[in-house]
Formats: structure tokens, sequence, C-alpha cells
């Protein structure tokens, strides 16, 4: 699977009943193909994974496989606070046929690196399909530490991690290691240019799904510095907060409403509203309206 260009990891979207909305999801894909995106990725974090049952997941993987129809690749969020909850989430993506997985570490239960590791080492046996580890301290209580790669990295089925610790040093300290056919792949958004200048060449951000362009343009080195420029005060705001009612506003305000969340989030307020329009405002040409 070739992780180059932007994974958009999709937002689900509602209806206002709360139920998986399944022609909304397929007019969002449809949107992000159009906007240039290289591959998408299911039931992340952006898409609320963690709030969807087991039919749902199996519902919103299958609706993006049939939509996608083989244009771009698609990566299944894999998540859950056990091996056992891991294994039934990964083994919906084996059944449709995803093209492959997007596993982080189970939060809450705290595992050692060589839990970590024997945890992630179960799915990849139990699906035989590739993976980019998801490392992301701040949600799942655990980070994929270099003992964690040095163990899983030599899997081939182990082609990249989704650096979105923060921590900006572990992107050389990662690409120094020297792990064959292993990438770094951008996870913080207003990080990005750090990423792309350090010759990362991959992307996996939730706010694609607002902004695509954007995205499309500051992984160009020849727009790079005014793409990132016109958006960054919309990617800190973003992320300093209330990350996934933003990013579903964001998209309603571009054209494409996804004004439900799960609780116990909530939605964005009309103040954080009134912020996200000042703020496309300011990225001009960069934050297109999507659809409608």
């Amino acid at each position: 699977m070739n992780l180059a260009g932007v994974y958009v990891p999709l937002i689900t979207r509602f209806d206002e009943a709360g139920h998986v909305d399944k022609k909304a999801n397929q007019e969002f894909i449809e949107v992000m193909l159009a906007n240039g995106v290289t591959g998408v990725v299911v039931g992340g974090t952006t898409g609320e994974g963690y709030a969807l049952t087991h039919d749902e997941r199996h519902h919103v993987l299958a609706t993006a496989i049939k939509q996608v129809n083989g244009r771009v690749p698609v990566m299944a969020g894999v998540g859950g606070v056990s091996t056992n909850e891991a294994l039934d989430h990964a083994a919906i993506a084996r059944r449709l046929d995803a093209d492959g997985l997007m596993i982080a570490a189970p939060a809450y239960v705290l595992p050692t690196p060589s839990e970590l590791a024997t945890h992630v080492e179960a799915i990849l046996k139990a699906t035989g399909l590739e993976a980019v580890l998801y490392d992301y301290p701040a949600r799942t209580g655990v980070s994929f530490t270099t003992e964690v790669l040095d163990i899983l990295a030599p899997h081939d089925q182990v082609i990249g991690i989704k650096e979105a610790s923060g921590d900006l040093s572990r992107i050389d300290l990662i690409q120094e290691r020297n792990y064959n056919s292993f990438e770094v792949v951008c996870g913080n958004d207003s990080d990005s240019r750090v990423f792309f200048d350090k010759g990362v060449t991959s992307w996996i951000g939730g706010i694609a799904n607002a902004l695509p362009k954007a995205h499309e343009g500051i992984m160009n080195p020849a727009t790079r510095d005014e793409a990132f420029a016109a958006v960054i005060p919309l990617l800190s705001y973003i992320e300093e907060g209330q990350y996934n009612a933003k990013v579903k506003a964001l998209a309603g305000i571009l054209g494409l409403p996804s004004d439900f969340i799960r609780g116990p989030l909530k939605p964005a307020s009309a103040e954080q509203v009134a912020k996200l329009r000042e703020l496309v405002e300011i990225a001009g040409d960069w934050a297109p309206v999507l659809a409608g």
C-alpha cells in the first residue's frame, strides 16, 4: 500500500436522530476523492470510531469500500481497550477486504512495550493486512516507543507510523533507525510543515475532511509556505481543543453539514462556529466551499 500523499480519516456523518447516514457518507467520500485525497481511513479518531458499535463499524467500512471502488486505498481504524476488541475491529476489515489497518494502542490499560508489541502482532497474524501504527499517547496513555518499534518495524506488514505524539524529535529519532520500508506519517496538522521539511511524504490529517486543498498545498513545496500561512490559524484553533466537534463544524461551514456528534462530546458552540468562520475568511482561497 502506497502511503504517499494525503489520507483523510473520514468523519462519520449521522442524521438528526444520531443514526449513521449512509447517503451522506457516500456523498462525503465523493467530495474527498474529487478533491484529490490519495487514501481514506475509516473509524479513526476523527471518524468517532470509539463511539461506533460493531455493526456500525461494519456498515461505515463497507460503505466506504464500495463507494471508493478501488480508486484509492481504504484503511480501517483499529482501537479498543483489549486485544480481543481490537481483533474484532480488525476482523471486519479482513472480511470486507480493506487495504490495510491503522492500529492505535489500547487506551486506558497501559501495556508495557512488550505487551503492546504482542497486542499488535496478534492483529497482524489474524488479518495478514498491512498496517500503520497510530502513536497518540495523549489519547491512549501509552506510546509506540523505540523499544516497541524495534520489535514491530521489521514486520513486512508494518509499513509506517502516524506520529501524533506532538514530540517532533521523534521524526528524526525514527528516521535515523533506518527501519526497512517503514515510513513516518504526519499526524499533527499544525506541525505539518516540520514533517515535510524533514522529508516525510505521507499525511493522515483529520482536518483534511474540511481543507483538502490546503493539505495538498502544504505537501507541495512550491505552495507550502503560502498554504500553511493561510490555514495555520485554523489548524491551531482546531487542535487546541474539541477537535472532532470543530472539524465537523468546519466541514459544515464549507458546505457539508455534519452537526451531530456522539456523546460524551458536544457539537461546536455558536461562538466556536463564529470563530471558525472568521478563520475561514483569513484562509481565503485555501479554504474553498466543498459542496452546496
